[in-house]
């Protein structure tokens, strides 16, 4: 925002930014290697004692957000699963579900707090700690009642589309979210294609995204980070990836995101021209890992003939994603940067001799009768002012040239990047071969050799022994896969082989690196909790988000986790509903053990088309035509 010359409210907000983090970084500026991670230690004592602190007496302070008391409980207990910690000793899971329960609509649905009106975002919280508590909170849970409560907060199609937050409320993406998420946590799978189709989400959706590629909350609304993960992740869980990539510009939509990540910070922002903040660590960070279900060619814009790119001006093409390409201020050599610098320094040393002429002429007994000279000092005196603040923004530049996210954290040279993907659509394309082999019943040996190919594709050592820690990590977490000796899943007795998770991961779509050390340089306070940015106070919320967002980078395809790995680990989240995996696994299954009575009427409804038909064959053949639904938190708060 600065190297355009146009000094803004914005551009000042920035480069004050810049200032504040320069101390966090500029102690990396020397170190090299591996050794970075000495200095990137995630505060989990600090950051446990503040959570447990919030599940006891809250100050008066906080009866301002007396309506979002089950959010307050959903960040601390979900903060507290990510961390791998337990309550604190004198809160029980009893006083919790009690909590709940007393929250809990008689109407279905759950409110901010006891007796208080049913509303789909807290109900997304109150499911969501629910399912993070797990055993027997998730018997509080009416999901009949639930159920009813979310069909009528459908708004039909005619009538515009979308969900309604509460009854006679207003409808935009976080609505989509938290229905869609509540009914996937809640087990309820064969509704959300229902809901979806009664909606007509694949259309209010699709009427949300902007010309700069983002989603805004409303069909025409500017947009806008949180309300675009809420879009994508409704899409997911609506139909899967299908859906996504037929209901969106996905080029368009990643060409968006990929510039809201700060080339100096290594955080998110939430819209254009605005400062990073640490909740978009998760609200941005977390699309990644959803858009990487995607196949390459998804994300990539159609081709343009030769002979069109030919009449196209150069200024029309997409610029290069901040982290990952030649962008500015990083595309200046360091040379210019040093000439702008003496450009400054020049300016501010005239200035300096001019203030002091001024200086004289106002002492001399000729200013007192000149109101020319007068004007002449002060014209002088505002010269010298501005020429200290160039000289100040340089060098504030200057050093955030030197220790940026995106020097302390480089990313991949273009034709690394080339050469994996190539391996990646490599690997997928055979994949899809061994899938349609067992799929037509081929015989044995052509399996094999597709799952030949498929195993050579994923040789690459660093790759493969990522992929073995992850798996001797899931089996410590409770995920006891067997493991076959080279570090893909084997075959348990009496089962079919199951091929493992791609062990070429696709090409980096951000800095997963670079966010992770914007977290843990920048939004950890050492006195407990996370924050949106350096001079700001800590709460529960960022630090939600912004572990969130930590967990999202350290899982992502080809990420590696910053800092000491054994302390910094966060729990596997699902990046589509933001609950821990495992305990989102367990609480599905506990609900598919529990069925409950179809919808009177669903079965007819359902066999009209529309969404409801287009997402069961999507998913059941892989065709692309497209729908959507919704799944997150609110937004809105930060």
């Amino acid at each position: 925002m600065f190297e355009d010359g146009l000094h803004t409210a914005t551009s000042k907000a920035q480069s004050a930014l810049e200032k504040k983090i320069l101390p966090f970084y500029q102690e990396l500026e020397s170190v090299e290697g591996e050794e970075i991670h000495e200095y990137l230690e995630l505060h989990r004592e600090s950051h446990v004692a503040y959570l447990h602190a919030a599940l006891g007496q809250l100050s008066s302070g906080f009866v301002v957000l007396d309506a979002s008391r089950t959010w307050i409980l959903y960040w601390v207990l979900h903060s507290l699963a990510l961390l791998g910690e337990p309550l604190p000793r004198d809160v029980t899971p009893d006083h919790l579900i009690a909590f709940l329960r007393s929250c809990q609509h008689e109407e279905g649905g759950f409110g901010g707090g006891p007796m208080q009106l049913a509303h789909t975002a807290p109900t997304y919280a109150a499911v969501a700690s629910a399912v993070t508590l797990g055993g027997k909170a998730l018997a509080l849970i009416n999901r009949e009642k639930l159920r009813d409560f979310l069909y009528r907060m459908c708004i039909p199609a005619e009538q515009g589309g979308g969900f309604r937050v509460h009854e006679v409320g207003e409808g935009d993406l976080r609505a989509c979210f938290t229905v869609m998420a509540s009914a996937h946590m809640a087990g309820l799978d064969a509704d959300k294609v229902e809901l979806a189709r009664r909606a007509g989400l694949a259309e209010y959706v699709r009427a949300c995204q902007t010309y700069e590629g983002g989603l805004g909350g409303e069909p025409g609304n500017e947009a806008h980070g949180g309300y675009t993960y809420c879009g994508v992740a409704a899409l997911l869980l609506a139909g899967g990836p299908q859906l996504l990539a037929a209901a969106l510009d996905m080029p368009r939509l990643l060409g968006w995101l990929v510039h809201r990540q700060g080339a100096v910070e290594g955080g998110f922002n939430g819209r254009t021209n605005k400062l990073v903040d640490g909740c978009y660590s998760f609200w941005q960070g977390a699309l990644f890992p959803l858009l990487a279900q995607l196949p390459q060619e998804a994300l990539r814009p159609p081709p343009v003939p030769p002979s069109v790119a030919l009449q196209l001006p150069g200024d029309l093409l997409l610029p290069d994603p901040p982290m990952m390409g030649a962008a500015s201020p990083f595309e200046l050599a360091e040379e210019e940067a040093q000439a702008r610098m003496q450009e400054y320094e020049g300016l501010r040393k005239r200035a300096v001799a001019a203030s002091e002429d001024a200086d004289g002429a106002l002492r001399g007994a000729a200013a007192r009768h000149s109101a020319t000279k007068s004007a002449a000092a002060r014209e002088l005196l505002d010269l010298a002012a501005r020429a200290h603040d160039a000289a100040e923004l340089a060098t504030t530049q200057m050093a955030s040239f030197n220790v940026a996210a995106f020097n302390i954290c480089p990313p991949a040279e273009p034709e690394q990047l080339l050469l994996q993907e190539q391996q990646h659509a490599a690997y997928r394309q055979a994949l899809e071969r061994f899938k349609q082999h067992q799929q037509q019943g081929g015989q044995q040996h052509q399996q094999q050799e597709v799952q030949a190919e498929l195993q050579g594709q994923g040789q690459l050592e660093g790759q493969r022994e990522q992929h073995m820690q992850e798996a001797h990590a899931g089996q410590q977490q409770g995920q006891d896969q067997p493991m076959a000796t080279d570090g893909t899943a084997a075959a348990t007795p009496g089962q079919q082989a199951v091929f493992p998770p791609l062990p070429v991961p696709p090409p980096p779509l951000f800095s997963y690196e670079g966010l992770q050390l914007w977290v843990l340089k920048c939004c950890q306070a050492s006195k407990g909790g996370l924050r949106d940015k350096p001079g700001k106070p800590v709460d529960f919320y960022h630090t939600c988000y912004c572990l969130s967002g930590l967990a999202a980078a350290q899982y992502a395809p080809g990420s590696q986790i910053m800092g000491p790995r054994a302390n910094n680990r966060l729990r596997r989240i699902d990046p589509a509903v933001n609950v821990v995996e495992e305990r989102l696994a367990s609480a599905r299954a506990y609900f598919a053990s529990q069925p409950l009575p179809p919808l009177q009427g669903q079965q007819q409804q359902g066999q009209g088309g529309g969404l409801g038909q287009q997402a069961e064959q999507q998913q059941g053949q892989g065709q692309q035509e497209g729908a959507s639904t919704s799944s997150v938190a609110d937004p809105m708060e930060s």
